[in-house]
Formats: C-alpha cells, sequence, structure tokens
C-alpha cells in the first residue's frame, strides 16, 4: 500500500518530518523534526535541540509527505499541496522548493501499538 494522506495513520511513522500544529500544551505547539521512534502513546521526535517525546493524545501532527509518495490530485480535510502552516518548523518544509502534502492528524487517531494500528482497518477481508 502507497503512502499517501489517506493511509498515513496506517503507515511507519518513523522517518517522516513532523510539526505540532496542535496540542493541550501550548509549549508543545511548533515542535517539530523527524520522527525517529513511536511508542503505543508517543512520538519521539528528533529536534534542532535533541530528542523530544510528544505524547499523541490531545495533540495534531503535521506531517510532510514528497509528492512523489502523496497523492496529488487527492486533498483530504486537512491537507495541502503549497507551504506547511505557520507554525511549521523547518522540519516542515521540503528542500528545494519541492511540492510536498502536509498532512494534519488527530493524535487519537494514532493510539495503538504502531505494529496494531498499521493492521487496522486494512482493505482486506484477510488478517
Amino acid at each position: 500500500m502507497a503512502l499517501t494522506p489517506e493511509t498515513l495513520p496506517r503507515h511507519e511513522l518513523a522517518g517522516l518530518p513532523v510539526t505540532v500544529v496542535g496540542s493541550t500544551d501550548p509549549g508543545r505547539v511548533g515542535t517539530g523534526g523527524t520522527v525517529v521512534r513511536e511508542t503505543m502513546r508517543t512520538l519521539v521526535v528528533r529536534t534542532d535541540s535533541g530528542v523530544v517525546q510528544v505524547p499523541k493524545r490531545g495533540t495534531e501532527f503535521e506531517f510532510t509527505l514528497p509528492t512523489d509518495e502523496a497523492a496529488e490530485g487527492a486533498k483530504p480535510s486537512g491537507t495541502a499541496v503549497e507551504l506547511p502552516s505557520e507554525t511549521a518548523g523547518s522540519a516542515g518544509q521540503s528542500g528545494g522548493g519541492e511540492a510536498a502534502a502536509y498532512v494534519t492528524v488527530d493524535g487519537d487517531v494514532l493510539l495503538a501499538r504502531p505494529a496494531r494500528r498499521t493492521e487496522q482497518e486494512v482493505d482486506s477481508t484477510w488478517h
């Protein structure tokens, strides 16, 4: 299954650029970097100032997908194929002027063990 804005919550998140765009803790908004690890309840993000553990519950994340991996024609709610949100840091910007899809995901959707989350809502009847 290709990594698209629609299928992002069912994919491995490690290695993706991410920015916190909403949180119950206002101090976390704007935190951005690369996901280095994921647990059941947190994302571990490498930022310019070190590694930060961000809880999934109560947090809105904006992931950056390169257009070659993102569906250019399909833009569900919360995505754009132009510029990142104003709160996005350097991790939310693609290098070299390349276009990218910016996908906003509610952290509550990601609450699960990573291996189990990627198995959920599979389009096939086979498990």
